[in-house]
């Protein structure tokens, strides 16, 4: 059932326009009858509750208003219901509205994202919630469309939490198929590492469903879920396995995996495609080379075995993640090639070398014709020769063109001696040098004087008109909204400098345009120069004056100083994992921020749980200064008060912790730190990802991490969090930990 606007055209209500509810727009109401009419009449209720009518006049008749017909919607207020927190519904919210004459009785509802409402577990009965967070806030229900009895009120069942795995008792296996990627759930049994439960990837669901369960018709879920810390971790739906665990088989069994330092990656090599060498296990001075495939995203194919008609050798190159690369291959496959020297020199990018020994000549059919023949380096009596295109400026290889190769020199440089050079790459050619006595000893060629050669660019060099040159600070650059760093120009207003024009980079023409003119079919452009002398940028305005209206600069508004925030936890140097934004100059109150790396930027988790998106992104500055750009919404959350001494992580010393070996027998992968100097009680943490974790506290949903920091080992210290333990420490026995 719709909510529907009614505007009425008199005071009598009689007649009237019937709006309905636009939707994804909250608060926007569209004429129905207009719009089969194919015209939109829009309305709008603001957060004051002031109505808006567009000023358009309406193409449909007005009806008639019959009371009877529409329903009325019920507004409710606190405290006759109740929003629930952090439950373990989908959402993590529920809300409960009390039966007005029992309070031990309610309907149930869930929160559907997607829709932005609330909808009874039951009947399906949708309510709507205004002034969130508020104090003049309430919900409203369609009265009459409830069509499920009250239910017994009882809260603790909506905070009974799913079973969930920690790490390691999960393990995550992939395999390539192809340039797919097929991800496996491995849960090993509690009772016996050496058997497991297999789940599949399902894409459209984003979980995992058990393999063997399914193929008795029932449906055993997981999803991999990751708490405000970034931290991954399991949750196992309620449905129980009804097949036997399997025999455990790790990930080496079907392919093999190789890390650094086994092989090497060249991503930037004198042809442009990445590389891959992977060195023979018995001489590291010989190796296999991969190049990669064309158009595939990490699938490379061995150079050797290329050239064998029977098959052919491929290999996948991924990333961990901690972003590390590692090869991934399959066992049955053998190379049908022998190893080669590890000459990576041939592969690399080479400087283009400046060629200053040329001459320049032309066509006796093609009178206006002007070539240039390049010395090649290693052979003065052969030269590569160019045509010169007018319409590009450049000069493109002759004998590269006719076999379908396009290489092009651009326009011939002077030195400081006053002497031509031109910047030419000779690997860059499919074609062989010709010799010089074929072009100087023909009748087919003339050569030319370079006194009597005027170039496109030298007929059209003029000097740029003084009123079309704009200078800084009129203008500067910004990131766009593609991540390029220089990608968006904005040129300030002359009268009012809150004011400006954005213009977007061209890559083709290498010049800026107003997207806005553009959009009107105006071209306005603006070039970017370099002064020689003074090494300042400056632009060359088109000749086109704008014809859209300057726009507010709100980027001003949206910068967060180093001064106004502080980064309070970093994985490492280059990795930083919270900030904490400060309200005001005299730093009273923050607001903290977590980073979560799917998403580049750093998120305030509290708003995040009142279903508000606040977040900002690090950025640095030319000279290395750090900022953050707020991206979008105000928060919705309280600040807290910022005290110093508690965001400011805990140092362990030496003697007051100690590493020792995991279930599975790796060293240094179980941290203790002890309570006190007697060392009688501790705490303790297990390795995941790049930090240790408190798993007693991480079972009662609880992050507390810890990081071993120092170089040598007389100078390591932990490092804590500053999220204090939940759990309650335990007795140390040192007869439990080997080292």
């Amino acid at each position: 059932m719709l909510k529907r606007l009614l505007i009425f055209s008199s005071n009598d209500k009689k007649l009237c326009y019937q709006y309905f509810p636009k939707l994804r727009k909250h608060g926007t109401f569209g004429c129905l009858e207009c719009k089969k009419l194919g015209k939109n009449v829009f309305a709008k209720i603001g957060e004051n509750g002031i109505l808006k009518v567009e000023n358009k006049k309406h193409v449909c008749s007005k009806m008639q208003y019959f009371a009877d017909k529409y329903l009325e919607i019920q507004a409710i207020k606190k405290p006759n219901y109740q929003i629930l927190e952090n439950c373990n519904t989908k959402s993590g919210k529920v809300l409960i509205i009390f039966n007005p004459n029992n309070r031990n009785e309610c309907h149930e509802y869930a929160w559907k994202n997607d829709k932005k409402t609330f909808r009874c577990f039951i009947c399906g009965t949708t309510v709507h919630i205004h002034n969130a967070s508020m104090e003049n806030e309430f919900i409203e229900v369609l009265k009459l469309n409830h069509e499920c009895e009250y239910r017994n009120y009882d809260r603790e069942k909506f905070f009974k939490f799913k079973n969930f795995v920690l790490s390691p008792n999960y393990e995550i296996q992939t395999e390539m198929f192809g340039e797919r990627k097929k991800k496996s759930l491995i849960i090993f049994d509690g009772n016996d590492k050496t058997k497991c439960h297999i789940y599949s990837f399902h894409i459209s669901e984003r979980m995992f469903e058990c393999i063997n369960c399914k193929k008795q018709n029932v449906y055993v879920s997981a999803k991999m879920v990751q708490n405000s810390e970034g931290e991954n971790y399991v949750i196992l739906s309620n449905a129980k396995h009804v097949c036997e665990s399997v025999k455990y088989k790790p990930q080496g069994r079907n392919d093999t995996i190789l890390r650094a330092p086994n092989f090497k990656v060249m991503e930037n090599t004198s042809n442009g495609i990445p590389k891959l060498f992977i060195f023979d296990s018995d001489d590291n001075s010989k190796c296999h080379i991969f190049s990669k495939c064309t158009n595939e995203k990490n699938r490379y194919h061995c150079l050797g075995c290329l050239q064998n008609p029977n098959g052919i050798f491929t290999v996948y190159l991924c990333k961990d993640e901690n972003e590390e690369y590692f090869v991934q291959m399959k066992n049955k496959e053998k190379h049908l090639c022998q190893p080669r020297k590890y000459e990576p020199e041939k592969y690399e990018v080479t400087e283009i070398s400046k060629i200053d020994t040329h001459f320049f000549y032309r066509k006796n059919s093609l009178a206006n014709s002007i070539n240039v023949a390049i010395i090649d380096s290693n052979d003065s009596t052969f030269c590569y020769p160019f045509l010169y295109h007018k319409a590009r400026n450049n000069f493109r290889c002759s004998n590269c063109s006719n076999l379908k190769k396009y290489y092009a020199i651009a326009f011939p440089k002077i030195d400081e001696n006053g002497k031509e050079y031109f910047m030419h790459d000779r690997k860059k050619h499919i074609c062989k040098p010709i010799k010089i006595t074929s072009i100087q000893t023909t009748s087919k060629f003339i050569l030319l004087e370079r006194k009597d050669i005027v170039f496109k660019e030298k007929e059209n060099t003029k000097p740029i008109e003084a009123e079309k040159i704009l200078k800084l600070p009129n203008f500067e650059f910004r990131q766009s909204k593609r991540g390029i760093p220089e990608g968006k120009l904005v040129i300030f207003d002359t009268n009012d400098k809150s004011l400006c024009y954005e213009y977007l980079f061209l890559t083709r023409e290498k010049c800026f345009i107003c997207g806005n003119c553009q959009r009107k079919n105006r071209r306005v452009t603006a070039k970017l120069h370099l002064n020689n002398e003074t090494n300042e940028k400056f632009l060359e305005l088109s000749k086109n004056d704008h014809i859209c209206e300057p726009i507010k600069d709100e980027f001003a508004d949206k910068i967060i100083h180093a001064s106004n925030f502080m980064v309070t936890e970093r994985d490492d140097e280059e990795k930083p994992k919270k900030v904490i934004v400060f309200t005001s100059l005299t730093k009273e109150f923050y607001y903290e921020f977590n980073y979560f790396p799917s998403r580049k930027y750093f998120k305030c988790v509290p708003c995040s749980h009142r279903n508000k998106a606040v977040s900002v992104k690090l950025y640095k500055k030319e000279n290395g200064e750090e900022y953050l750009l707020k991206l979008r919404n105000g928060h919705v959350c309280a600040p807290k008060k910022y005290e110093k001494e508690k965001l400011q992580p805990r140092i362990i010393p030496k003697s007051l912790f100690e590493l020792y070996q995991n279930k599975n027998g790796e060293s240094n992968k179980k941290l203790i730190v002890f309570t006190s100097k007697k060392n009688d009680f501790i705490y303790e943490y297990y390795w995941h990802n790049s930090s240790f974790c408190c798993s007693q506290c991480l079972k009662q949903k609880k992050f507390v991490s810890a990081k071993v920091r120092g170089e040598n080992e007389n100078e390591k210290f932990v490092e804590l969090s500053n999220v204090e333990h939940i759990c309650k420490p335990i007795k140390f026995v040192p007869e439990k930990y080997k080292k």
